[in-house]
């Protein structure tokens, strides 16, 4: 072979190695893309689905809860603070003064049920605001100006005023204000503590609808699922 014949056969033999080693990078570089998106991509469908997952059965927990010992009542739809579970349960919110009237100050705590509902940044809500609502909710006005709903004469609760002087009998004068609604109940004046619990949940859910409040326990932390789920074993003892 020449030496004009053996220069181009090496410059071939360059080109195709060239080539070669550029189209492996490319091949290479694809695969490394392509493994990416597909881990990337599992990965957030691992992920939405643990969230998911948890959330469904936090849900479902609840739904079977409220319903163990309900009779022709279906509760499972309850929306009181959804998807809060994870991330309101340990963190504080800032209090205002509430005003406890004495007829839910006299309840001893080991015998008092009670969620508050109020808006999040502490907005008042208006005797408008409350009077439609209790028109859509079959609440009363006792004599004592204390909000009353009664399924029956031994299963319902009560709801006062978180602002002074604590009652509704001035709601129909245009001023009226209240920064929310104590919804409670004295367990010693139920034959069912547990029905009466889920009577309660089910009107506050109707009332969250309808005010588009938050709730809190008593200490004004948000209720979450947990919450609910300790109150009824405890009203279950």
């Amino acid at each position: 072979m020449d030496a004009s014949a053996l220069r181009w056969t090496l410059a071939t033999i360059g080109i195709v190695l060239l080539v070669g080693i550029y189209l492996y990078g490319v091949q290479q570089n694809r695969l490394r893309k392509r493994a990416a998106r597909e881990t990337f991509a599992r990965e957030e469908v691992d992920s939405a689905f643990i969230e998911d997952e948890q959330l469904r059965e936090e849900l479902d927990n609840l739904g079977k809860i409220i319903n163990d010992d309900a009779e022709n009542t279906d509760l499972g739809a309850i929306n009181i603070n959804p998807a809060l579970e994870a991330n309101i349960s340990s963190t504080l919110i800032e209090k205002v003064e509430l005003f406890i009237p004495d007829l839910v100050a006299s309840i001893d705590d080991d015998k008092l049920t009670s969620h508050l509902l109020m808006h999040s940044d502490h907005r008042l809500i208006t005797g408008e605001e409350i009077n439609s609502a209790m028109g859509h909710t079959g609440f009363d006005i006792n004599a004592e100006g204390i909000m009353e709903y009664r399924q029956s004469e031994d299963q319902g609760f009560s709801v006062a005023s978180l602002s002074s002087p604590g009652h509704f009998s001035d709601l129909e004068e245009l001023e009226f204000t209240t920064l929310g609604l104590n919804c409670y109940f004295d367990r010693d004046n139920c034959v069912d503590a547990i029905k009466n619990y889920e009577l309660m949940l089910k009107k506050i859910d109707e009332l969250v609808r309808l005010l588009n409040v938050k709730v809190y326990q008593s200490n004004q932390q948000l209720l979450t699922i947990s919450d609910v789920t300790e109150i009824r074993q405890h009203l279950s003892s």
